[in-house]
């Protein structure tokens, strides 16, 4: 049943309604519900359900409240606000039972286990214990043994008192391993030790109370636990490339090296995103013994999602998404693993793929004759894409059939935002046979490079038109792959 308000004014009138309904109620006007908590109250631990018991709720930091009744398979679903709660069980003919400190996130759903014994006497107070518990708070992490000390005020004498991490403790033939204190008010200064309870990270401390009346009291404590070794360090340096190919290429495998295993970009894709990064600096408490790497992905900079994992020699990755887009934000971070443990994530690296483009050439035309011995070649894009777009023309000789030569200057040394380029303007072929073309030699040419960046220096997004040679350039970080031209034109020189 929809959680709706009531006003003040009402609730006298409805308060026996209320009763008789299975869900929920808002007791007074609130901040919107954007959680869910789900409650199942049952006689004992792995015990019967209890139906028709009246559950209230308070939130701890915003006061809001609200009341529901337990099913006959005793369940309570509520639409709450996110907070800490504090939630009150009573029935008639049943102990009482409280839960203090339940946390309720922002968006989440939240289920627990009550448990509400019936009374062992019903002339005694039926008021669950207060319980106190020293030395260890909401946010506290903890390296080692964890100090701690629980004290119990109780209308009725104390009967049992558990202590366990990361778990709701009780008997033990079902939640073993957990620490008990019989018919004591108190446990006295005590240490936890973490390693039998299988926890690392974020966890809880939870205390259960019960007096000899049944009446129980459920404390939790939101901690982390660091394991003895400490957490791994951070990867340092990602970087995220963001790559467009001019061209759908079908990948069906890339060779493998030392830092990346082969990866095989979907067939059809053209927009991908290649990441790399550093290991943890050196340091013997946080790096030894790393198992992998930990990649995520977000398209809004705030919710990251886990994409992929790597082996600790491998210290990139290829993100082929289908939700990768020209013109769209995203976002990634990777943390370190050992084993269960994960580091802090890295800085984040963003980028935003380029739109493709491809080159057409222009002069000397194709099939052109009685052209100049040192001719000058013109192309252009077909679309003005990033910053900068580095070019680069090779000519070939087809009567000695010799190997391409770089007509413009060779890599790394590529033309930047220039569409035109006259042979050897540079003097590279000086005192050599090439300073200009042989007379009437059929040759031909084309534009055997052609990639667009968004910055120069530390491009974070990259276009490629064509790649002839799939050469792998340090002005360009990303992985060679061989893009063939789209033109190839052949001329004569004359005289």
């Amino acid at each position: 049943m929809g959680k709706r308000a009531i006003p003040a004014f009402s609730l006298a009138i409805v308060a026996s309604a209320l009763l008789g309904l299975v869900g929920c109620g808002l007791l007074a006007p609130g901040p919107a519900p954007t959680a869910q908590l789900v409650l199942l109250v049952t006689n004992s631990t792995g015990g019967e359900p209890v139906a028709g018991s009246t559950i209230w709720l308070r939130g701890l930091a915003t006061g809001v409240e609200y009341k529901a009744i337990s099913t006959r398979e005793g369940r309570a679903v509520l639409r709450v606000v996110p907070d800490r709660y504090e939630i009150k069980l009573r029935k008639p003919g049943y102990a009482g039972s409280r839960v203090v400190n339940l946390l309720v996130p922002e968006g989440e759903r939240v289920e627990l286990r009550v448990v509400q014994r019936e009374v062992f006497n019903p002339a005694w107070s039926a008021r669950p214990p207060d319980v106190e518990l020293r030395g260890v708070e909401d946010g506290d992490a903890f390296q080692g043994p964890i100090p701690y000390r629980v004290d119990v005020q109780a209308d009725n004498d104390v009967q049992y008192i558990y202590v366990a991490l990361g778990k709701t403790p009780g008997s033990r033939f079902l939640t073993h391993p957990r620490y008990i204190f019989v018919e004591t008010p108190t446990t006295g200064d005590q240490e936890l030790d973490p390693r039998p309870f299988g926890v690392r990270g974020p966890t809880t401390f939870q205390v259960v109370v019960y007096d000899v009346n049944g009446n129980r009291t459920h404390l939790l404590r939101y901690i982390t636990v660091i394991p003895p070794e400490g957490w791994p360090a951070s990867p340092q340096g990602l970087r995220a490339v963001a790559v467009t190919l001019g061209k759908q290429i079908q990948f069906f495998g890339l060779e493998p090296d030392s830092e990346l295993e082969a990866q095989a970009v979907p067939a059809g894709t053209n927009v991908y995103v290649e990441l790399s990064w550093q290991p943890p600096p050196p340091n013997t408490n946080t790096t030894p013994g790393l198992t992998g790497y930990r990649v995520y992905r977000s398209f809004d900079g705030e919710r990251f999602e886990p994409i992929g994992q790597t082996h600790p020699g491998q210290r990139a990755f290829i993100d082929a998404d289908p939700r990768l887009s020209v013109g769209r934000w995203v976002y990634y971070r990777v943390t370190a693993l050992r084993g269960g443990d994960e580091s802090p994530p890295s800085d984040v690296a963003r980028t935003r793929p380029l739109a493709p483009f491809d080159v057409r050439l222009i002069a000397p035309r194709d099939g052109a004759t009685n052209v100049s011995r040192t001719p000058t070649f013109r192309w252009a894009p077909t679309r003005e894409v990033g910053r900068y777009r580095l070019y680069g023309v090779v000519l070939w000789d087809t009567v000695l059939g010799e190997e391409a030569f770089w007509a413009t200057p060779e890599p790394p040394d590529f033309l930047v935002n220039r569409t035109s380029w006259r042979w050897n303007e540079d003097g590279r072929f000086d005192g050599t046979p090439w300073a200009t073309l042989q007379p009437q030699r059929l040759y031909e040419w084309e534009v055997a490079y052609a990639v667009a960046l968004d910055d120069l220096e530390n491009p974070t997004a990259v276009s490629v038109a064509v790649n002839r040679f799939g050469l792998e350039p340090e002005t360009v970080p990303i992985r060679g792959i061989a893009i063939e031209a789209t033109d190839n034109f052949s001329f004569t020189t004359g005289e």
